[in-house]
């Protein structure tokens, strides 16, 4: 029986991962609008230029750097019995309002519930038992439930490290990059702060089929996403494979 489980599995998994593509589809099959064209747009709009804070930025935890959007994930190095593998026990994100510009005009961002897709990326590697740079020792008192790792086993002769090796790994939008947004604009007279916005927001809702926020251009962007997907797709295509193979000896034909 253990075939046609794999087999269920995997389909599953796969199935998961064609569902998870679908920003990556709409993101790809779409082009680029000049800002000034979609103050009255109707549907989901696709633009690209420099992203600008509105008002204060974000603090990115791992590294301290200003952002206007960011991802962080901490991975942990634990063993057990034979196995060790690298473990996800921390994880956030948030994103505040900005402007993005390109060369026809500006409009307001609001990326509240968007999917992030940042290349910008920053890992600091901590061994176990080491101390942790500063940065780091701010995210793990201010920002994180965790407790530094920094601890060891003085046995008088040597002092053995006991704590666990990490990863953090941080993504952001920096102010001034280079960013795509896909979301859907609504026309807002309020949001025109200065002579090259247009009377227009962007932001997540029910017109538009996905709300992506990037640092990197059209394709790049959906390379990004299709990456995320590639543990659900090959992971599925495999448990299919094994199952198939396994199926002659579960007796099913």
């Amino acid at each position: 029986m253990f075939g046609p489980l794999l087999v269920l599995g995997g389909l599953i998994a796969l199935a998961i991962g064609l569902l998870k593509l679908r920003p990556a589809y709409h993101v790809y099959r779409g082009e680029t609008d000049d800002i000034v064209a979609v103050e009255r747009a109707e549907g989901p709009v696709e633009i690209e230029g420099t992203a600008t804070s509105l008002g204060d930025s974000l603090r990115a935890p791992i590294t301290g750097t200003d952002a206007i959007a960011y991802e962080y994930e901490v991975e942990e190095y634990r063993s057990s019995g034979k196995n060790s593998s690298w473990k996800t026990v921390d994880e956030g994100r948030d994103a505040t309002v900005f402007r993005l510009e390109d060369e026809t005009a500006s409009i307001r961002v609001e990326p509240a519930g968007a999917e992030l897709a940042l290349s910008t990326d920053t890992t600091i590697e901590v061994g176990g038992g080491e101390p942790e740079p500063e940065p780091i020792r701010e995210f793990l008192a201010h920002e994180s439930d965790l407790e530094s790792e920094n601890t060891s086993l003085d046995l008088k002769v040597v002092e053995l490290a006991t704590g666990n090796d990490r990863r953090y790994h941080e993504r952001r939008l920096e102010p001034g990059g280079e960013a795509y947004v896909f979301g859907q604009s609504s026309y807002d007279v309020d949001a025109r702060e200065m002579m090259r916005d247009v009377s227009a927001v962007v932001s997540d809702g029910d017109g538009t089929p996905a709300f992506v926020v990037s640092d990197s251009g059209q394709e790049g962007t959906a390379r990004l996403l299709v990456k995320r997907q590639l543990p659900w797709l090959v992971g599925g295509l495999l448990a299919i494979g094994v199952g198939v193979w396994l199926l002659p000896s579960s007796g099913l034909f």
